[in-house]
């Protein structure tokens, strides 16, 4: 199956509707959009060094993705 474009329509819908919420709702021990993540420790990517989130944070805006950022 080929999908030639997203369905903005039916997404703005959905969104409009409340029902993501509701959705969402069933997972109430995950994070949601715009909830603060958590301190973790992680790898930076060009230098292999650990890095805490808030060391990040106290220099620039930082945004996690966690599955799709579409």
């Amino acid at each position: 199956m080929q999908v030639d474009s997203y369905n903005y329509e039916r997404f703005d819908e959905y969104v409009e509707s409340g029902r993501e919420f509701e959705e969402f709702s069933a997972f109430p021990n995950h994070l949601h959009a715009g909830q603060p993540a958590p301190e973790f420790t992680a790898v930076r990517l060009a230098d292999e060094a650990q890095v805490d989130l808030s060391e990040v944070w106290a220099e620039r805006t930082v945004v996690l993705e966690f599955g799709s950022f579409t």
